[in-house]
């Protein structure tokens, strides 16, 4: 069975804080480049609740289900679409409202991973890109409300990419150069995302079970 809701934006939409979603954000790329996977893993769960109001069940699964996927995605070095449906399996773990398209939501997700390995440090325009299409897909809403949180985030991603080259130290180093940079540039990206989504238009949606 399945409740149609009243007609106005789904509240779980741009229902979040976008601050905290940037610090979490933030902890994850920290504690991915210093191989901190336990680490790693708790923030996803924290930050799929935060962005998706998912339960701690659902959340977990969708974690465990999604860090599987960047796993094998991590060790390959082609035939990258044969992930697709692993992070389809994640998304549809946090029993997301029924307009959301999973498929179309994952496909952008592994784009963007993929564009990133594939281009390297010049990666923040198209990284952009595909992050916007999946916001898009995974709120429902036009691709113009969500294209400059898109690529602000994109462009976080190229300046920690390039930081971390020109660091001494390397990816797992302090950063001290960049991280502030990255955290600006998230957080703007996060608070246009919560005003695009907050701008967009009124639709009813279909909660699952």
């Amino acid at each position: 069975m399945t409740a149609a809701a009243p007609a106005t934006r789904a509240t779980w939409a741009p229902d979040f804080d976008p601050d905290r979603l940037a610090t979490l954000e933030i902890r994850m790329w920290k504690a991915y480049y210093r191989r901190q996977p336990a680490r790693l893993f708790g923030l996803l769960v924290l930050a799929l609740r935060e962005q998706a109001h998912a339960s701690w069940p659902r959340a977990l699964a969708a974690a465990v289900l999604l860090s599987r996927a960047a796993v094998r995605f991590a060790r390959a070095t082609g035939d990258y679409e044969r992930f697709a449906p692993d992070i389809e399996r994640g998304y549809r773990a946090l029993r997301l409202p029924r307009v959301v398209d999973t498929a179309e939501v994952a496909r952008w997700e592994l784009r963007w991973w993929v564009v990133r390995r594939e281009i390297g440090l010049a990666a923040g325009h198209a990284a952009g890109d595909a992050i916007a299409h999946l916001y898009a897909a995974f709120y429902d809403v036009p691709i113009e409300r969500v294209s400059e949180a898109g690529r602000l985030r994109g462009l976080a991603a190229e300046v920690r990419d390039r930081g971390a080259v020109a660091d001494p130290e390397g990816a797992a180093g302090a950063g001290r150069a960049y991280w502030r940079e990255v955290t600006k540039l998230l957080r703007a990206s996060y608070r246009s995302l919560h005003t695009g989504l907050e701008s967009a238009d009124a639709r009813p949606v279909a909660i699952g079970p």
